[in-house]
């Protein structure tokens, strides 16, 4: 975006008197030409490249959305795969227990 314009508002006010306006109205008008002269103006070609650019950005940002999904996913497949282990680990440490808990009951039936 372009820069506002520099803008002498005496100078130009004091030309617009030497012309034959009057002081006030070449005050009021140098004023308002200020004003609107502040305001940052755009240029055609500028939102052309702006509108390039967010467009790049935005496939940036659609290529890196991708690649997060992508991760998760294999986080997931991961997370799974650890608690499938857990799970399997879980229940032969059950069985064995059951096992164990089985032997003992079955020695002390065998107690006199």
């Amino acid at each position: 975006m372009n820069m506002p314009i520099k803008f002498d508002t005496l100078e130009y006010a004091r030309k617009l008197v030497e012309a034959g306006m009057s002081r006030d109205q070449a005050s009021a008008q140098a004023q308002a030409l200020s004003e609107a002269l502040s305001e940052a103006t755009v240029a055609p070609a500028e939102l052309v490249l702006l509108r390039a650019d967010l467009i790049a950005r935005m496939e940036i940002q659609k290529h890196d959305t991708e690649i997060l999904k992508r991760d998760v996913e294999i986080l997931k497949i991961r997370v799974d795969a650890r608690f499938t282990t857990v799970f399997w680990m879980l229940g032969i440490s059950m069985v064995l227990h059951a096992v164990t808990i089985g032997m003992l009951l079955h020695l002390l039936a065998r107690l006199p």
